[in-house]
């Protein structure tokens, strides 16, 4: 061999393992850099047991959120050395389920997993043994570990924005109840107007899809009513911008006639006619969080189930003083 050592030697030295002396380990990589000589993956796997990658299930990539969650972990695992295997499933349950099932079949270390419509029996079966965090979603009794957003405390501060602007008759327009997002912000709703001792009607309460389609057909539903709800807050920015359309439709001023709150702080909120006053958070967060709880499960370390801070942004669409140009900066070209 060029490095003048044994076979075991080469490969304790190009590992990093073994009590060898730095001469030894610095002939035998200067050896290996001039044979342009680099370790097999499938052969150190098949030693270590381990294939360093990690699985990530996502039901549309195409959505800024889940682009961002997916730069996050991949942040966190290159750092550690692993690669990321994106699967885009879409939404269908026997979808996700296949997702998982080929991820598993090519020996991924663990999983994320960023979409839940099966049980827990179902994803444990699926996930037969291998280590995996939930990332928007939470599953009871399945999974290590599990990484969503602070959902219900977004929407109850939206609840005091808009009861601090002289609301009463306010509406909410969700997502699916069966997403955890969807259950918790439905929550975060109810619990608001409870807080100020307000009704909440039925009538004005409405379950949609995470859709700009959804949005309108429900707003228009509210806008029909007599008397109309004087505010509207959505559980998603695609269902603020269905709302902002129905309205333009029947020539109700936003916020004059109407005002309108959200969560999720899209990146053009500034820019919109009037600016949209949301709930705002770095999805990146998640994706990095939920990384950091899977390279603990990898390594058979507890994890603990964690929350994304949110915020309240103001701007114009609740009725409130704004300058749009103070965000044009911010703004990704």
């Amino acid at each position: 061999m060029r490095a003048g050592v044994s076979t075991s030697t080469a490969s304790r030295a190009l590992n990093g393992i073994g009590q060898l002396s730095d001469e030894t380990r610095h002939l035998v990589r200067q050896a290996a850099a001039e044979l342009g000589y680099s370790p097999s993956p499938v052969a150190r796997s098949l030693r270590t047991r381990r294939s360093k990658t990690v699985g990530l299930v996502v039901p549309t990539i195409s959505h800024a959120f889940y682009a961002a969650v997916a730069q996050g972990a991949q942040a966190v695992l290159d750092a550690a050395g692993y690669r990321l295997i994106l699967i885009d499933a879409g939404e269908a349950p026997a979808s996700i389920a296949q997702a998982v099932r080929t991820l598993v079949e090519h020996e991924v270390d663990g999983l994320l997993v960023s979409s839940a419509p099966l049980s827990a029996a179902q994803f444990d079966e699926l996930f037969a043994g291998k280590p995996a965090v939930f990332l928007d979603e939470s599953v009871s009794g399945a999974g290590a570990g599990t990484v969503v957003l602070e959902n219900a405390r977004g929407i109850r501060m939206l609840v005091e924005h808009m009861v601090g602007h002289g609301h009463d008759r306010i509406a909410y327009i969700g997502g699916p109840a069966s997403r955890t997002s969807g259950a918790e912000r439905l929550e975060g709703f109810l619990s608001g107007m409870r807080d100020f001792d307000l009704p909440a009607l039925p009538s004005l309460i409405r379950e949609g899809e995470w859709t700009i389609a959804s949005g309108i057909e429900h707003a228009r539903c509210l806008l029909e009513l007599t008397p109309r709800p004087t505010a509207v807050i959505t559980a998603s920015g695609e269902l603020a911008l269905g709302v902002l359309a129905a309205a333009r439709r029947r020539h109700v001023a936003v916020p004059r006639d109407l005002a309108l709150a959200c969560f999720d702080n899209l990146y053009f909120a500034p820019l919109l006619q009037p600016a949209l006053t949301s709930v705002g958070y770095d999805a990146h967060l998640i994706g990095r969080a939920g990384s950091q709880q899977l390279l603990k499960a990898i390594d058979q370390h507890p994890t603990e189930p964690q929350r994304i801070d949110v915020s309240l942004i103001v701007r114009r669409s609740c009725g409130c003083d704004y300058d749009p140009a103070s965000e044009l900066s911010t703004v990704p070209s």
